[in-house]
């Protein structure tokens, strides 16, 4: 009985990993996407505002963003806040 209550868990288990994979391959999806987003609508911005700021990792053209955030376009502070959105949704 034990052995097969066991085994009914370890297959349970299996099942459920692939689940989660796609879950994380969707989110990241959506965050590339995202990412895209803001690049494409915030180019302009970029240009006029953070000129000669680093892209990447370090975070020099999200804190020019914010710096500039009231002189934004309206289509870049919305890619934003979507990209926003979709990294509160993955880290939760």
């Amino acid at each position: 009985m034990r052995y097969s209550i066991f085994a009914a868990i370890i297959v349970l288990s299996a099942l459920a990993v692939p689940a989660l994979a796609q879950d994380a391959a969707g989110a990241a999806s959506d965050n590339v996407e995202a990412g895209a987003k803001v690049r494409s609508a915030c180019a302009a911005d970029a240009e006029k505002f953070c000129q000669g700021v680093e892209r990447g990792k370090g975070g020099g053209m999200r804190a020019c963003f914010t710096a500039h955030e009231a002189d934004l376009s309206a289509e870049c502070k919305a890619a934003r806040m979507e990209r926003a959105a979709t990294r509160a949704k993955e880290r939760s």
